[in-house]
């Protein structure tokens, strides 16, 4: 085994630990546990939809939408 043989397993070990904590810290609140109640935070962020995550109802379209908008909330 090469000294750089473990880089790329590094890498995705630290994207994945980085990515996991942005989303942690997106989602904080903004989990619902029914539709309505996320409709109701997509109103209050301007977005007009939501998504499933799991079993958890989000505000916006999507993901990316949603960390966007919480981006220009702050």
């Amino acid at each position: 085994m090469t000294r750089l043989s473990f880089l790329p397993t590094l890498f995705l070990v630290s994207f994945f630990v980085g990515v996991t904590s942005l989303s942690a810290q997106a989602q904080e609140g903004d989990m619902f546990s029914s539709k309505s109640a996320a409709l109701q935070r997509a109103k209050q962020l301007k977005c007009s939809e939501v998504f499933q995550m799991g079993e958890q109802w989000m505000p916006c379209k999507d993901f990316n939408t949603y960390e966007k908008v919480i981006k220009n909330e702050k």
